[in-house]
């Protein structure tokens, strides 16, 4: 049976959206695989707001079966093995680049299909090109009082704002999203101090303020309020290192502080927990949750307050 079909993982097409979509980067293009059993179907493109050509299939298969290489190495996080191994295609697959240098065109996109000879449809492709969003992202260690009161880690794994953005921005570029770095300085909670017990004691809703401190394991609905005054002035979304964390009954790797624009990642993250907390981040301006091809989308920026406009692909 006839159907476009991803290529390469996080590359910004969703085959379980029917038809399946496809973004396409403004000034850009995008790869498509079509199957097409006998090789015969005819691919029939809007010349007027799309470049659509095949390419070489050989070259193609080359680059796919390196990156199933690359990601089945013994050492790659199986979270991120899992993410990122791309189909296996045998010798019923076309491959098409997708050119959205025109213009931008928005959701559902415009249909691309696939011809028989007697111009029976086989398969359908909506094809969406969106200019770029830069969105603005700080990481902040959590510190603590440690041995003589030297600040010391809160985190057992501090993170590396250098690598959590450059997984971040291996899987948000299919929707056209692009994460940069705020300049941050590690946060440095002194629990001794009067003032900032007393902060402590009302996110806690202790009536001692004495007994307040601050705690190994972060629970996300009493203290995100806490972290608030923290937040990097000018990010969009501000993520704090902690060690470990506690939300609605559970211990998870990463949470977002919805409608604070701040998350948590914990010493037991994986590689993509930062990534999947932008998406959050991102899904909580969205216009159309309900809707799988539309459910990451920045509604307005939030610190202009200006319409963006922008739906993604999962992640």
């Amino acid at each position: 049976m006839a159907a476009f079909q991803e290529v390469f993982r996080r590359s910004g097409i969703d085959e379980r959206r029917s038809p399946p979509g496809m973004v396409v980067p403004f000034g850009g293009s995008n790869i498509v695989a079509l199957i097409d059993t006998g090789r015969k179907l005819k691919v029939d493109p809007n010349p007027h707001a799309l470049g659509i050509k095949e390419i070489d299939g050989a070259d193609t298969l080359r680059r796919v079966v390196q990156a199933r290489d690359t990601f089945s190495e013994p050492d790659i996080d199986p979270q991120l093995r899992a993410a990122s191994l791309p189909a296996t295609f045998n010798g019923d697959a076309r491959f098409f680049e997708i050119n959205g240098r025109i213009k931008p065109i928005g959701f559902p996109g415009l249909e691309v299909v696939a011809r028989s000879a007697g111009r029976k449809i086989e398969a359908r492709l909506h094809v969406a090109v969106l200019p770029e969003i830069k969105i603005k992202v700080a990481f902040r260690n959590v510190m603590v009082p440690g041995i003589g009161g030297t600040p010391a880690f809160h985190t057992k794994k501090p993170c590396n704002e250098q690598d959590e953005l450059l997984t971040i921005n291996s899987i948000w570029p299919q929707a056209n999203i692009r994460f940069e770095p705020m300049p941050s300085d590690w946060l440095v909670i002194d629990d001794s101090q009067a003032a900032l017990k007393q902060e402590l004691a009302n996110a806690a809703a202790m009536k001692d303020a004495s007994l307040a401190a601050f705690p190994d394991v972060i629970e996300v609905e009493k203290l995100k309020s806490f972290f608030v005054k923290y937040k990097v002035k000018g990010a969009h979304l501000t993520i704090f290192c902690v060690d470990k964390l506690w939300s609605n009954g559970s211990s998870p790797n990463g949470s977002f502080a919805r409608s604070l624009d701040l998350a948590f990642i914990s010493s037991q993250r994986g590689p993509n927990t930062s990534a999947h907390e932008a998406g959050h981040f991102l899904g909580y301006y969205s216009k159309s949750a309900s809707k799988p091809w539309d459910s990451h989308t920045v509604k307005t920026d939030p610190k202009t307050g200006k319409e963006t406009g922008r739906k993604t692909s999962r992640c």
